[in-house]
């Protein structure tokens, strides 16, 4: 064991929506703010100096997205590195949680507000005080994160307002009052050497004077491509900015949801993150196709003779207008189909590129002549999955590459590839090995659903599987990858 401590490096989420609105956030999970998103990166840049070994975060997403923010520029994310805890999620403010802090502090007075935000023993109904906060973050810290600074490795610890203060106030040996005058800002970082109980020796405060420099600049990005469908939880700039940021190439509209309006304004999205970072981000339409819904799930119309709809019509015919680099045909039968829709959009006038679809086991047996007629192929397992047995799905996916390389086309891995992400801030070692494995089998590119699209981590999604791409390729004899 190493005699010399690791530094201790504290840092609080970046602000978040309900921040900004002066609103009781507490165990509500609430995503970062556009000034959130830009401070939190900023912040990773003020530590570029200092290795981290360990990162520890809360479970909500606020704290993650921050966490993300601040690490993309390194080179690890595995499950060794980074951890998630509910020992540091943030205060429960039980009922006053989603109420205006203005409008309780006319009710309490100024006093009684700033009581009810610091005091040590304060108890908010069906809420915690600021000692249960103590009780149950300062025996995590003692517990799992004080012996890794003992063996000489920096943690970096990304929580929330209270939480922090709940260590300072172990750390530091502040009272029971004194801690009622303790902050943590949004722009500051607090660095700490610690003695072998985890009290303070020495402390360091690194604080924002302005932007700064983006903590990702130079960073090494994957030669495979990352594909993110962009939906309601994964619309507004900033997510999209972030997700650019963290490894998307590539923006996947699914034309079977939203309005022309949310269509609009999601290209709209895509194009101005784009020029932010001065980077092509290819936007694909993905056509609905024969679709039918079931009652959990969806299916294709067996019966339909094409896979082209006259609804799939009329969004060729939106995707020229605004632009957008791929069209995908899904529930592809035949080359015919990719005939059909190329013959769609010269007919409105465009040059947009095909990706046939695979999910039916008609495309299986004709495979051939499907690969030679599109422009690429995406290998969606979810819909084939109904079509085959389960257990030959590995077996396609392996053929189809090596098809795809032999003809020079670019092909997609897709389908609940870190579907656990939807809901969880990591993925299973399955859905790990699955992503790596595609990688290894020579895929140009993997694809995320639901995890960006409807997901409760859509950034944090985009980061796991560009590290993992990244980690796959270290280990690629000779690679070559087809470009879209």
């Amino acid at each position: 064991m190493s005699t010399k401590i690791g530094k201790l490096i504290v840092v609080r989420h970046g602000e978040s929506e309900w921040n900004k609105a002066n609103i009781f956030t507490g165990k509500t999970d609430v995503h970062l703010s556009a000034d959130g998103f830009k401070v939190s990166e900023a912040l990773g840049a003020l530590i570029k100096d200092i290795e981290i070994h360990k990162v520890y975060a809360s479970t909500q997403a606020r704290s993650i997205e921050t966490e993300v923010c601040m690490m993309s520029g390194g080179g690890h994310c595995d499950a060794e590195t980074i951890h998630y805890n509910s020992a540091l999620n943030e205060r429960d403010y039980g009922d006053y949680t989603g109420k205006n802090k203005d409008e309780i502090k006319k009710e309490l007075g100024e006093e009684g507000i700033q009581t009810l935000r610091r005091a040590w023993d304060y108890h908010v109904p069906n809420g915690e005080t600021l000692k249960m906060v103590y009780e149950r973050a300062v025996p995590f810290f003692r517990q799992e994160i004080l012996p890794i600074l003992k063996n000489g490795e920096n943690v970096l610890v990304v929580s929330h307002g209270n939480t922090i203060r709940a260590l300072i106030k172990y750390i530091e040996k502040i009272g029971d009052k004194e801690i009622e005058k303790i902050e943590m800002p949004f722009n500051e970082i607090f660095i700490y050497e610690l003695d072998a109980d985890g009290y303070m020796l020495n402390k360091e405060t690194r604080k924002l004077k302005e932007e700064g420099n983006s903590a990702r600049e130079g960073r090494v990005r994957s030669s495979v491509q990352i594909i993110a469908t962009v939906g309601p939880v994964s619309s507004k700039y900033e997510v999209v900015n972030e997700m650019v940021k963290a490894g998307m190439d590539m923006a996947r509209l699914n034309f079977s949801w939203p309005s022309r309006e949310e269509s609009l304004e999601r290209i709209r999205v895509i194009r101005e993150a784009e020029k932010t970072n001065n980077r092509k981000i290819l936007i694909l339409g993905d056509l609905p196709g024969p679709r039918v819904q079931g009652q959990k799930e969806h299916t294709y119309d067996v019966n339909a003779s094409k896979a082209l709809t006259e609804k799939d019509r009329r969004f060729i015919k939106f995707a020229v207008e605004n632009k957008i680099d791929y069209i995908s045909v899904s529930f592809v039968g035949n080359k015919e189909d990719i005939i059909d829709c190329r013959e769609e959009i010269k007919k409105c006038g465009g040059k947009q590129k095909i990706i046939a679809k695979i999910e039916r086991a008609e495309a299986l047996k004709n495979i051939d002549e499907i690969i030679e007629a599109t422009d690429a192929i995406m290998i969606a397992r979810g819909d084939l999955g109904n079509e085959v047995p389960l257990e030959k799905i590995p077996f396609i996916q392996d053929d189809i590459i090596k098809k795809c390389k032999l003809a020079g086309k670019p092909v997609i891995t897709a389908t609940q590839m870190l579907y656990t992400m939807k809901d969880n801030p990591s993925p299973t070692r399955a859905e790990t090995t699955d992503v790596v494995n595609a990688v290894l089998e020579g895929t140009d590119a993997i694809m995320l659903s639901e995890e960006t699209s409807i997901g409760k981590y859509p950034i944090r999604a985009v980061y796991v599987m560009e590290h993992m791409a990244l980690e796959a390729e270290k280990h690629l004899k000779n690679p070559k990858f087809n470009s879209f």
